[in-house]
Order: C-alpha cells, then sequence, then structure tokens
C-alpha cells in the first residue's frame, strides 16, 4: 500500500473541477490505497506509470457515502441534446402505415427494440422484388414478342401493372380467389385492362418518396453525429465522458440505412392505400356457363379476386384466446417477415396463370364460351381480343390454368412445395440483419471496452444486452412465423396445439422483449448522460474482473488519455460508417432494378 498524499494536488488540478474523479480523488488525501498500472497490476509507489486504485479500495474511500452523486444538468442537456435527440427525432420517419395507433406504436418498439428485425423485413422485401423482377423477365418477353404482341397489344401492359402490384403488396396481407372465376376474369379478360392500368396509376400515385423531412432529420443525425466526432477528435479524445457518449450515439446508426432503404424500395404511404386502389373502380367477370347472348358474357362488379384480407380456408381456433396467423395478417412493412410464405404463394399462382395465358395467346388459342367447344379454337386475327378471349368462367379458368382451384387457392403453401430460392432468401435476410445490428452496436461496445477501466462493465454490458435481446427479438418472431405457418397446415390435434402454443408464446415473448429493448436503448443512455455509471461498480468493471481484479482509473487526465483513445475511436467510427455505407448500398442494388422509372 502507499500513501499519495504529496501526489494529490498536481492531479486534482489537472482534473475537471467537480467531476467524480476529481471529488474521488480527494477523498484519497493521507490514505494507504493500493495503486496499479494500465493493467490494473499492483504498484509500490506512485509513478506516472499509476493510473489507479483497486476497487476495494475505491469502495471504501469513493463510495456513495463519501462522493455522493451529483447531477450536472449542463453535460446533460449538452449530451441528450447532440447524442439522443436527433436520433429520436429521426425514428418518426420509420416505414409505419399500418393500420392502428398500437400497431404503430408496436412497429416502433420492434423496429428500436430489433434493429435485426426490421433489417431482415427490408431485406426480405427488398429480394422479393429482385426475385419477381427476374423470374418474371422471360413472362415480361413473351408478352411482348410478336406472337403475343401481334394478337393482344396491351397484354404485357397488364403483366407489368400485376407485377407492380405484387412488389407493392408486400406489406399487406394480399389474398387471391377463383371463387365465381374472378381472378382468372382479372388475368385473361380484355375488358379488364383498364382497371389494371388505373391500379398501377393509383399505386403509383400513393408510393412513398423522398420528402424535405425526411432528407432534414436524416442529415440533422447525420451531421450532429459527424460535428460531435470532429469535436471528440479535436478537443476531447481520451474524456470518458465523450467516449461514453460517442459509444451510445452509435448504436442508434442502423436509422439512416434502414429508412433511406425503404425509401429506395418504395412502400405505399398509408395502411389503406392497396385495398382502396383495389376497391376504387368494379372490374368485368366472366359470367357462369351457359351463357345465353354474346352481350352477356360479363357483368361489372367490385372485384374480389385479389383481396387485401386475413381470413383463410382453414378454420382454425385460437390457442388460449390469442390469435395462431400472428404478424402475417397485420399491416405495415416491419411485418413483410411474416408473409415471406404466403406472398410467395401468390406470386407463384398468378405467374402461372399469366405464364398459361401468355402461352396461349402466342400459339393462337382463343378462349370461347363452354357451348361453343366444337367451334374452331384458333385466334381470328381481324377480330378484338374481346372476341377471342369471350368466354366463359369455366373457360376463362381453363385459359389460364386456374380450373382445378374450384374456387380456393391456398394462401399457405406445404414444406415440400417451397423452392430452395425461398430458403435462400430467408438465409440472406438473416445475415444481412444480423450485419447490421451487430456493424452498429458494435462499435459502442468497442469504444466502452477500451475506454479505461478495460474490460466489460456496465456501459459494455448494457450495449451487449441491446444488441443480444436485439437478436433474441428477431430470432422469437421469425421462428413464431414458422410455428405459425405449420400450424396453418395441419389437423386439429395435439400436435396442432403444440403447434399453436409454439407459434404465441415465442410471438408474446419476442414482442415483450422488443418493447423492454426498445426502452432499455433510451434508458441505458439517459443512466450515462445523467452519471448515474460514475460509482465504483461501473468505473471498476466489476461486472468482469470481480472484487479482486477490479480497479479505478483515476489518475490520468484527458490529454494523458487521448493516445489510448486514438485507436478505438477511430476504428469505432471507421466501422460505423462502413456499416452504414455498405448496407445501404447493398438495399440500392437490390432494389435498383425494379425502381418507379421502369414503369
Amino acid at each position: 500500500m502507499a500513501n499519495i498524499t504529496n501526489n494529490i494536488g498536481p492531479i486534482i488540478d489537472k482534473l475537471p473541477i467537480n467531476g467524480w474523479n476529481e471529488r474521488c480523488v480527494t477523498q484519497l488525501e493521507k490514505q494507504l490505497v493500493h495503486l496499479v498500472d494500465a493493467w490494473g497490476h499492483r504498484m509500490e509507489t506512485f509513478t506516472d506509470q499509476t493510473w489507479g486504485i483497486t476497487l476495494r479500495d475505491c469502495y471504501q474511500f469513493c463510495s456513495l457515502d463519501a462522493v455522493p452523486y451529483i447531477f450536472n444538468f449542463q453535460t446533460f442537456a449538452s449530451a441528450f441534446t447532440n447524442f439522443l435527440l436527433p436520433w429520436l427525432a429521426l425514428t418518426a420517419q420509420l416505414p409505419y402505415e399500418t393500420s392502428t395507433p398500437w400497431d404503430n406504436l408496436l412497429s416502433l418498439c420492434l423496429s428500436v427494440g430489433s434493429p435485426a428485425l426490421i433489417t431482415y423485413s427490408l431485406t426480405l422485401t427488398i429480394l422479393n422484388r429482385y426475385s419477381l423482377r427476374t423470374r418474371w423477365h422471360t413472362l415480361q418477353q413473351t408478352a411482348q414478342s410478336r406472337a403475343v404482341h401481334d394478337k393482344y397489344t396491351d397484354y404485357s401492359t397488364r403483366v407489368k401493372a400485376i407485377q407492380f402490384l405484387l412488389q407493392e403488396a408486400q406489406q399487406v396481407p394480399l389474398r387471391a380467389s377463383q371463387e365465381r372465376g374472378w381472378l382468372s376474369s382479372l388475368i385473361v379478360g380484355p375488358k379488364n385492362q383498364a382497371w389494371w392500368k388505373n391500379l398501377q396509376r393509383r399505386l403509383m400515385r400513393t408510393r412513398r418518396g423522398v420528402t424535405f423531412s425526411l432528407v432534414a432529420q436524416i442529415a440533422a443525425a447525420a451531421v450532429a453525429w459527424l460535428f460531435t466526432i470532429a469535436s471528440g477528435f479535436i478537443d476531447s479524445r481520451g474524456d470518458r465522458v465523450v467516449a461514453n457518449q460517442l459509444s451510445s450515439g452509435t448504436l442508434w446508426l442502423w436509422l439512416i440505412p434502414v429508412i433511406w432503404g425503404w425509401v429506395t424500395v418504395g412502400t405505399q404511404n398509408g395502411a389503406d392505400s392497396i385495398d382502396e386502389a383495389l376497391r376504387a373502380d368494379v372490374a368485368y367477370r366472366a359470367k357462369e356457363p351457359p351463357l345465353i347472348t354474346e352481350t352477356s358474357v360479363n357483368e361489372k362488379a367490385e372485384q374480389r379476386g385479389i383481396m387485401v384480407r386475413s381470413v383463410t380456408n382453414l378454420d382454425l381456433p385460437g390457442w388460449l384466446g390469442a390469435d395462431i396467423m400472428g404478424d402475417e395478417k397485420r399491416v405495415g412493412p416491419i411485418f413483410n417477415y411474416a408473409r415471406v410464405f404466403t406472398w410467395w404463394q401468390l406470386a407463384r399462382t398468378v405467374e402461372s396463370a399469366l405464364s398459361t395465358t401468355v402461352n396461349a395467346i402466342a400459339t393462337g388459342e382463343t378462349c370461347k364460351p363452354a357451348q361453343e367447344k366444337d367451334v374452331l379454337k384458333r385466334w381470328n386475327s381481324e377480330r378484338r381480343p374481346e372476341e377471342n378471349l369471350a368466354g366463359d368462367s369455366w373457360t376463362t379458368a381453363q385459359y389460364c390454368g386456374l380450373e382445378l382451384n374450384r374456387g380456393q387457392i391456398l394462401a399457405y403453401p406445404e414444406w415440400s412445395e417451397i423452392t430452395p430460392e425461398v430458403w435462400k432468401r430467408i438465409i440472406v435476410a438473416g445475415v444481412v440483419a444480423l450485419f447490421v445490428q451487430w456493424g452498429t452496436t458494435g462499435p459502442g461496445i468497442l469504444i466502452a471496452y477500451y475506454t479505461p477501466t478495460r474490460g466489460i462493465g456496465c456501459r459494455t454490458a448494457s450495449y451487449l444486452v441491446y444488441g443480444g435481446l436485439g437478436t433474441l427479438v428477431w430470432i422469437l418472431l421469425a421462428a413464431s412465423m414458422f410455428f405459425s405457418h405449420a400450424a396453418m397446415g395441419y389437423e386439429r390435434s395435439s400436435y396442432h396445439s403444440f403447434l399453436c402454443g409454439c407459434a404465441v408464446v415465442s410471438r408474446v415473448i419476442g414482442k415483450t422483449l422488443a418493447i423492454g429493448n426498445a426502452l432499455w436503448l433510451v434508458l441505458t443512455a439517459l443512466l450515462e448522460y445523467t452519471g448515474v455509471y460514475d460509482r465504483c461498480y461501473c468505473r471498476g468493471n466489476q461486472t468482469s474482473l470481480g472484487m479482486d481484479g477490479g480497479w479505478v482509473a483515476l489518475f490520468k487526465t484527458q490529454d494523458e488519455l487521448a493516445h489510448i483513445a486514438t485507436s478505438p475511436w477511430a476504428g469505432a467510427v471507421a466501422m460505423s460508417i462502413l456499416i452504414c455505407f455498405g448496407s445501404y448500398l447493398f438495399f440500392w442494388l437490390g432494389s435498383r432494378t425494379s425502381s418507379r422509372e421502369e414503369y
């Protein structure tokens, strides 16, 4: 043990006035303490290599009784304004577009509580759009070929409109129905050409674009963060307070690439815009056979072939009063993760019907009413498409290959039907989700870990908890989606009840943790900004070093700590910027082939 009475004066003069270190060092006058170096190794005398004291000595001389907590409003206000407020304001630009205020609040909590989840939904949305674009390239080429174009000039326009609907409608539970021949009438019937054009036009008008408020808020958050970094490196490099504020600020950086990613991929700006666009105009439906006269081939009504709805063909009960379908039926972009299978099933069904129709037109096959089955079914180029495709509901369904559905189009595919392409998208989306989650949480952990005393303390542990819970939320909700999908395909049994229970329990736990984690992110920042972590337990990293190995850095000033802070600060900042740039570059590359300009 050593007495540092003769060394206290010069040390106190260099420390920030009324800071925790200054008040603690003052308590050590005329006391025998155990000194340690930069690695926590014991020292017999006080030298230039002395960094602090052991954790036991800190509890003895610098506990809350000896060094009471003091709230510094100026420090808190500066940190709150520069590091937290711009990010909280930026959360207003997250994609909500849900159907109720509660779902909007839930969407906010899920996003902030689990950046991995919202990134997962965003990546799946982008990959679905890209897959649809690449898979339908051959279909588009066939529709634009001379064999089809000479017979039905505008059919390629319909294919584009249907593709646009499928790309835009991922944020809602979209269902297809062949009941009374509606879906086949929408796909085949020439009189529905105007309906498809109007639908696409409405969806393009309601598509979310780049607004001044979006640019202003992102710029404010990014500029505030960059200016604070610059100020920290120039004037406050090595300052523990700035290091803690900077580390907590990096946890919010995922907002910039994710928000820009959603704007790039495109969402509808309202919860009901897709439903309203589908219901805005009446459509034509091929009548049931037999047809009496040619004037009664079609009837006009509100279409029922493609609708926004959450009902299924399975009459499944709830589990202990909870819904089994889960987030699949919720409106909103963040819930796209739960529609990966149902959206794929819908896209596959429509693609098959369009391909069959296009090939039939290319080969010159007509669609005639059932009573005219003996008439030569060859395309008459002198007649309009309305005359060559004037079939009843039965022959129209045959023409596009939907006659076997008999009105029933299952929303939930069997596990064996799901192609490897879908599983590949899920895996890629999961990797990107982890990349963004830990790519922005990681820099905060690095700064907190390497700021003396090195190790896992209150700050580092709080960041690890946030990142871990954010990842766990994503895992639980993704698992809930799989359980829900499995439950929708089984008959009622004890195993079915088990699946239902797993789906509900994992979903409830996941959302509860997300809400708690969102609150924890804000709370841990407030704890840092108010100086609550300035105590022996947190300063000495007792969480990881224990009572015997823990020590508290006291005798080094900001200037002396600057050379130690340079590497971890610079590395963490560079990592944050690269993660943001790399993730948005991925989102942009995945979205550019389906941009608005193509339509």
